[in-house]
């Protein structure tokens, strides 16, 4: 277990309260998130279980500022989420936040590194610094030695690794992870479940992650169940 670390001034890198998601569907609203509370500190490693079907993409799409909840609250490092436009969100995704899928949409016609520069260089970022953070990450996720290595010539595991090394390289303040093994075989998941766990120890990274994967869950500080719409201690 990490331990939990936080900033000066305590300030959490997550807050909802009370978000409530309802969806219209053929027989009448559907309400998949009934009101959600979560507090999450800086630092931390958090896991989200539950049945498949209960809402844990949806929930985290929302505490990504993906998507828009039906009500609630919702703070990333002390900035209210709900109330900004389009434009403003899609800036603190930018500035804040990383995210790790299922799939790791990394672009094939480019290699590791370059992936991995992409949303530095879209920040603006000088491509000498760009390209020295890159292969610093990599280095991070193990993947020193492939860094000019394009997808196709990648395992999956290693794809994911690339995929975490993206998600770090603007330094967010919160990672987001949907199942980030759910497209893995056994050995590779492990692999992606130790360097997901060691980046966030290392680099006191607060991270939030989507799983229905036992052990990937038994190394996070802290495992909440949504059921029923809402947030338990599993």
């Amino acid at each position: 277990m990490n331990a939990v670390v936080t900033n000066e001034s305590n300030t959490p890198a997550l807050v909802a309260t009370g978000l409530r998601k309802v969806f219209a569907g053929p027989r009448g609203p559907l309400e998949v998130l009934s009101g959600v509370d979560l507090v999450v500190p800086r630092g931390m490693l958090l896991a989200i279980v539950g049945a498949s079907g209960v809402g844990k993409s949806t929930l985290l799409n929302i505490l990504g500022a993906l998507d828009h909840a039906t009500s609630g609250t919702l703070e990333i490092a002390g900035q209210r989420v709900e109330s900004m436009g389009e434009r403003e969100r899609c800036q603190l995704r930018a500035a804040r936040l990383g995210f790790v899928f299922q799939f790791h949409h990394l672009l094939p016609e480019f290699t590791a590194e370059e992936n991995v520069m992409m949303p530095m260089l879209l920040a603006g970022r000088d491509q000498a610094r760009a390209r020295e953070r890159a292969r610093e990450v990599l280095g991070q996720v193990g993947l020193r030695e492939r860094e000019l290595h394009h997808p196709s010539e990648l395992s999956g595991g290693e794809a994911q690794r690339v995929a975490v090394a993206r998600a770090l390289a603007c330094d967010p303040e919160l990672v987001l992870a949907d199942e980030p093994s759910g497209n893995l075989d056994g050995a590779s998941a492990a692999g992606l479940h130790e360097t997901l766990s060691s980046v966030s120890r290392e680099r006191h990274q607060t991270v939030v992650l989507v799983t229905h994967n036992d052990r990937l869950a038994g190394l996070a500080d802290r495992v909440m169940r949504l059921e029923s719409g809402r947030l338990i201690p599993a």
